[in-house]
């Protein structure tokens, strides 16, 4: 996250830091079932060398770390270094993890490195992903495995662009639209997303959707949420005027009410799993 791999939005996910750690068990909880089929579209072994891209709060290298065993190494990574510092935390009692400042864009590392690599939720933010993927292809030893997740397209996903539409509706926010090389929503096309695999050299590659609900309270809840780990939106909501905030909490109410539940706001979403073999 940030770095080069996100120029074209000018984000730094180390000002959202604090917020990621704040809210890394619901995180991880939004993407369980995702996780869950990342591990599984990898086959680790006991032994195995992986790296992960955009590592964020470290819980995920936790569980990489226990799938390797102690004979196996996992380099967690980041290309924000305040998120970085998050991950040597969570993983500081860990033998088997290493942190790095490593950019997913251009990593760096040596060739036929590691036996797998995992980017859950990073990719896109990259604004070359073809040669992302084939500076991957590259540090993968043969038959190594890449698993990459990436947001599908606008309609798919209500719970991230509800609360952006509103505040560019209240003109809080401006600029790059989220479908723009760069931006989050830049990778939603399944057939797109495997081609730029198959380009980059690898000779087996799928792309599964994964349907999400992200489940909140209430719309404050959401709000809250939303803005606490977006760059953008951490900017400019401190910023905004009592009445910028109070439009944007009557859109988003609007927009989220057919979603409410007993319970609060079920708030759908989806996935898309890139699973490829070098």
């Amino acid at each position: 996250m940030s770095g080069s791999d996100t120029a074209a939005f000018n984000v730094d996910w180390s000002t959202v830091a604090a917020g990621w750690d704040k809210n890394r068990d619901r995180l991880e909880a939004l993407k369980a079932g995702l996780s869950d089929r990342m591990v599984a579209g990898i086959d680790l072994q006991l032994g195995n060398t992986v790296l992960e891209l955009g590592g964020g709060t470290g819980e995920f290298a936790k569980r990489l770390a226990d799938l390797v065993g102690p004979t196996g190494r996992v380099v967690a990574s980041d290309v924000a270094p305040g998120m970085v510092d998050l991950i040597s935390a969570a993983t500081a009692d860990l033998p088997n993890v290493e942190t790095a400042v490593i950019d997913g864009a251009a990593t760096g590392q040596p060739d036929a490195t590691y036996d797998a690599i995992v980017f859950r939720m990073g990719l896109m933010f990259i604004t070359d992903p073809g040669a992302a993927l084939r500076d991957h292809h590259r540090i993968l030893k043969p038959g190594g495995r890449l698993a990459a997740a990436t947001w599908a397209g606008m309609e798919h996903n209500p719970w991230l662009t509800t609360v952006g539409m509103a505040a560019m509706l209240s003109g809080l926010l401006s600029g790059s639209l989220p479908i723009e090389p760069g931006g989050p929503l830049s990778l939603g096309d399944p057939g797109q997303l495997r081609a730029y695999a198959t380009d980059a050299g690898f000779g087996e590659a799928a792309v599964d959707e994964i349907e999400l609900v992200m489940e909140f309270p209430d719309v404050e809840d959401y709000l809250a949420h939303v803005t606490a780990l977006a760059p953008p939106f951490a900017a400019a909501f401190p910023a905004a005027s009592d009445e910028q905030l109070a439009a944007v909490k009557a859109t988003v109410t609007d927009a989220t009410e057919q979603y409410r539940t007993d319970t609060g706001l079920a708030i759908p979403g989806r996935a898309l799993l890139l699973v490829a073999r070098r």
